[in-house]
Parts: C-alpha cells; structure tokens; sequence
C-alpha cells in the first residue's frame, strides 16, 4: 500500500478486494493488511478481529504473531493505574 493514501482509502480498497474474494493465502495477506491499518487507526477491536480471520485461513501467517503481540499489549492494561 501506497504510504501517501490515506489509510481510510486503503481500508476501502482493501473491503473492495476481500468482498471480491480470492484463495485463503491472499484472503489472509488482505485481512492482516486491513488489520495493520486498523491498529494504526487505534481500532483494536478491529484489528484483532482481522488478525483472527487471517490465521484461521492461514495458520502461517505474520497475522499469528501480530495477534500475539496484540493480545500481550491488551493484557499489559491495568484499569487499577487509572482508578486509584
């Protein structure tokens, strides 16, 4: 993906193309793309989400650790820093 589009574009593109379909790999590279993109938005939620569908069609993919590094940074959280 271009770094000059703006990520909501890329999101849209990378819709367009997972709507459009294609073999598990590539459908596993398109989700753990639009995953990164949603992370740098701060969509967590959203990322994680593609993480998941990634490595449920390719347990290979960079999306399995993507998703364990996700998963570790939410686990750091620690609600009682902020409720004192």
């Amino acid at each position: 993906m271009c770094s000059k589009t703006p990520i909501e574009t890329q999101i849209k593109q990378l819709d367009a193309q997972i709507a459009a379909g294609c073999d598990d790999t590539a459908m596993a590279d398109l989700y753990y793309n639009r995953g990164l993109l949603y992370w740098r938005l701060g969509k967590r939620g959203d990322a994680m989400s593609d993480y998941n569908r990634a490595v449920a069609l390719d347990p290979a993919s960079p999306a399995a650790q993507a998703l364990t590094m996700a998963q570790d940074i939410m686990d750091f959280y620690n609600t009682d820093l902020y409720n004192p």
